[in-house]
């Protein structure tokens, strides 16, 4: 059975999404065959294994293709090595890129499904072989994060996180102190941030050492050693510059003491909640006088889970509720149909459960059950963790169900019920199957047939900017250099929105302003709402940034039922500009008893961006007819007390030097504006410094349709733009 749950979990993470990952041809004519990978980050993974293949076993600490002077390789080295480790053992430091690319394309897939044994391995130790069969079956199947994260060609740390994190629960449940410390230590290598899982260990000591008085000497000396091997392994192979190496070394030494504390003082339970409440303030007051940079590091990480407007731009670090920019209560369903609530009711009734037995074992489900819930809710990403342990407590309640219904199973091949219910062995049955199971299988089939992460048209900019511009350092064998702790600054940049910056390092082998870890967005941001020319081309001198790059999503375009797609707010925040500047949304009625309809002005502002001048109008002059308008503006409040935009009426004027007169003549509360985020409604000088270099189209495109991506190059220094706005 447990062979079957494994297929089963392998098909969905490597057979469904093969063609899109792995295609058999090449995505254009005379173009050669790539891995497509599932997301932005896998890019930057591969460009690191790549290195570390090369110059084997040194990794690269810091990357002057990240940023145009460099910057710090902030990630975990565990992904990496395993990749470069398993390339190099097989082909040597002369493994193809290809080879290692879909070397790393397998590494989550076959993390997930040895994820789906750690499941299945916990669940049986801390309960019994058939909740540990269903929570295996759910772990395989349920939709989320975790299947996600867990798909071939999604190269990320998450994968090597769950299993690590699980496998440390089943060691730590079954009472491997050796395991369960090299499996801690080794979670620690896959994650920087993997202080969030160190933190659950010690509220689990904590709870023990208030609820299972009998355990709490053994538990204080397992952990203890637990914690101490784990602490080794981070100081001999982790790097001591990375971000939140100090974080760890924290973590893990407050856990020390903790465990120490518990088992010193077992006999003494007042006594020991008074120490460790104690030192913990002491800690608390201790790191913050002499260690500030640590204590505002762990300070900034409490924040993560705080919203931001910078932070919304990224889907997978917006809160659960607020998925989709608005408070959506529907939201967990969508994600994790019924495992979210299963795991829920789960939780209750274990707990119950577990006051009554204080089992440390379930305890311990329950304390890393529980903080995934309340993470996830913070940040919806914390998803591809609660997958997992949701499905180890319905694996639990699974049992209880078939158990009320007298199902039989090998322990207990003849059951009895101790009172007469009719059917009642087929509605649990049915309640198993039927609520657990089968309503996450379609969604589940669904998650694995996601398209790869880049586009056929980006895969073709990429390849231009490798063939048709120079080398920013010396030659192309500067990438697989070994780099020291400091390296010359590139030759000159390209200036990009962050999303694409992996893509640029990996793919075009070229350095971006900006990139995925929001370094240079900023930058990026600044440049692209800029509404002068002059300032802007000022803004590429100062890096260096010889290139231009543009996508047809930066822009706002109209959405479906009045809404807007594209990432200009995105901009706007991050060049802290209030974006009333640019746009506002309002609403409008033809009669009072008609129901309100949104509708989105446009300032003139937002037409002289360089974000639209480049890439709709493609550096060109614009002298816009008939779509210029004079809107009749008011502030509203609603039945609720809240304030919006009315529009009460709006005229179209010929041409927009009409509709501004209009509008200072008719005073305060009309203003000339545009109705549309891709026309043009005022006029737009060409752009002198920046010259179209290379256009790139969807081949479903119409022909009428602006690039999907231009890429500009900096004009020579004699071009002198003239003054705009």
């Amino acid at each position: 059975m447990l062979a079957a749950i494994l297929l089963v979990a392998a098909g969905l993470r490597v057979w469904a999404p093969w063609d899109d990952v792995l295609p058999s041809t090449p995505p254009t004519a005379g173009g050669p065959t790539r891995v497509n990978f599932l997301e932005t980050d896998a890019w930057y993974h591969v460009r690191l294994a790549e290195s570390q293949v090369r110059n084997f076993p040194h990794r690269v600490t810091v990357d002057p293709y990240a940023a145009p002077d460099g910057q710090y390789v902030a990630v975990a080295p565990l992904l990496d090595t395993i990749i470069a480790t398993t390339a190099f053992v097989t082909q040597g430091r002369d493994a193809s890129g290809q080879y290692i690319e879909r070397v790393a394309a397998f590494v989550p897939a076959i993390a997930g499904v040895l994820a789906v044994v750690a499941v299945w391995a916990l669940a049986t130790i801390a309960f019994d072989r058939r909740a540990g069969l269903l929570a295996g079956l759910l772990a395989a199947i349920l939709p989320g994060h975790f299947l996600d994260r867990t798909l071939i060609g999604f190269v990320d740390h998450h994968a090597l996180e769950v299993l690590l994190s699980i496998a440390t629960l089943a060691c730590i449940a079954y009472g491997t102190v050796a395991g369960a410390g090299i499996c801690l230590g080794l979670y620690l290598l896959a994650w920087a941030s993997g202080s969030y899982f160190v933190f659950i260990l010690a509220v689990w000591i904590v709870l023990t050492a208030m609820l299972a008085p009998d355990r709490r000497a053994s538990t204080g000396r397992f952990t203890a050693i637990m914690a101490a091997i784990a602490l080794a392994i981070v100081l001999v192979f982790q790097d001591p510059g990375l971000f939140r190496y100090n974080t760890q070394i924290a973590a893990l030494s407050g856990v020390i003491v903790l465990s120490l504390a518990v088992m010193y003082f077992a006999n003494h339970l007042v006594k020991t909640i008074g120490i460790i409440a104690a030192a913990t303030i002491a800690l608390v007051l201790l790191v913050w006088l002499a260690l500030p940079d640590l204590f505002n590091q762990v300070a900034t990480d409490l924040n993560r889970f705080r919203p931001d407007p910078t932070r919304m731009a990224v889907l997978e670090a917006r809160p659960l509720f607020l998925y989709t920019g608005n408070w959506t209560w529907s939201q967990p369903w969508v994600f994790f149909r019924s495992g979210f609530y299963a795991g829920i009711v789960a939780v209750v009734l274990l707990a119950a459960t577990t006051w009554r037995t204080r089992r440390v074992d379930h305890l311990l489900v329950l304390c890393f059950t529980v903080a995934n819930y309340f993470a996830t809710v913070g940040q919806n990403r914390f998803g591809y963790y609660l997958v997992p342990s949701t499905a180890v407590v319905i694996g639990w309640l699974g049992v209880r169900i078939l158990d009320w219904g007298g199902v039989p199973h090998a322990g207990n091949p003849q059951p009895r019920v101790t009172r007469a219910f009719p059917l009642r062995r087929e509605i649990a049955v049915v309640a198993v199957s039927g609520l657990l199971v089968a309503p996450n299988l379609v969604p589940a089939a669904i998650t694995t047939t996601r398209l790869g992460g880049m586009p056929d048209y980006w895969f073709s900019a990429m390849q231009w900017l490798r063939a048709n511009t120079p080398e920013p350092f010396t030659s192309a064998d500067y990438y697989y250099a070994r780099y020291g702790n400091t390296n010359p600054p590139a030759s000159y940049s390209v200036m990009n929105w962050w999303d694409q910056g992996y893509w640029i390092m990996q793919t075009a082998r070229r350095v971006p302003i900006s990139n995925p870890t929001q370094s240079g967005a900023d930058k990026a941001a600044r440049f692209l709402v800029s509404t002068s020319e002059s300032d802007a081309l000022e803004k590429l001198a100062a890096d260096n940034a010889r290139y231009v790059l543009v996508d047809w999503e930066l822009p706002f375009r109209e959405g479906p039922n009045g809404s807007l797609a594209g990432r200009f707010q995105n901009l706007a925040d991050w060049a802290r500009i209030p974006t009333a500047r640019f746009y506002s949304l309002c609403f409008t009625r033809r009669t009072d008893v008609d129901p309100w309809q949104p509708v989105w002005i446009y300032r003139e502002a937002y037409y002289q961006t360089m974000v639209y001048r480049l890439t709709v109008l493609g550096g060109q002059a614009a002298h816009p007819v008939n779509n210029t308008y004079v809107a009749h503006v008011t502030q509203r409040t609603d039945t609720t007390g809240r304030t919006f935009c009315e529009v009460v009426n709006r005229w179209q004027y010929a041409n927009p030097e009409e509709a501004r007169a209009s509008a200072a003549q008719r005073g305060a509360g009309f203003e000339a504006v545009g109705l549309s985020p891709w026309q043009p409604a005022f006029t737009v000088p060409a752009i002198a410094g920046l010259k179209v270099a290379a256009e790139f189209r969807d081949p479903n495109q119409k022909a009428n349709e602006s690039p999907m991506i231009r890429i500009f190059e900096a004009a020579t220094p004699r071009a002198v733009p003239s003054p705009d706005r």
